[in-house]
């Protein structure tokens, strides 16, 4: 299953739909916060795919949308967060704690702006950046996942 992972759109929807129209073999579009509501205009714009999103720290009003969640797919766990509230502008360690605890093979988060993959534990840590506002050297981004019951695959698209 192909899997688009974007974080912080804020309210900026153009990049989020250049991700998607470049990328119509996606199966699922996972949106990890910070303007999760977001979401209910880029599922007008694309009835036909599956969203999956948790809350940020800038959003706010949020009702039912949970602050974090575990799906499976393909057989592998993947835990959903913003990251906030493990506070990871600092360092991974509780992020990486929360993903044992949940038996995840991937941990996806996002709040720092920043694309990152780190698979120095048992499970992938990965961060798409932000799809509205880098906050590195390299521009907007989103990741792309590749999920089977073997493996999985990540690949980070620069707008």
């Amino acid at each position: 299953m192909k899997v688009l992972v974007m974080s912080d759109t804020h309210g900026y929807l153009n990049n989020a739909m250049r991700a998607i129209d470049n990328n119509p073999d996606v199966d699922m579009i996972i949106h990890l916060g910070d303007y999760c509501r977001d979401v209910a205009d880029l599922e007008q714009l694309y009835p036909d795919k599956k969203f999956e999103y948790v809350y940020g720290n800038s959003d706010f009003g949020v009702g039912l949308v949970e602050a974090e969640k575990t799906l499976e797919i393909e057989g592998r766990r993947i835990f959903l967060t913003h990251g906030h509230k493990y506070s990871v502008k600092w360092d991974l360690d509780r992020i990486i704690a929360k993903a044992e605890v949940e038996n995840a093979h991937i941990a996806l988060y996002g709040h720092t702006h920043v694309a990152l993959i780190d698979q120095t534990c048992d499970c992938m840590v990965l961060n798409p950046g932000s799809i509205s506002e880098s906050r590195s050297n390299l521009s907007e981004s989103y990741a792309i996942l590749d999920i089977t019951p073997e493996k999985v695959d990540a690949e980070f698209f620069y707008i």
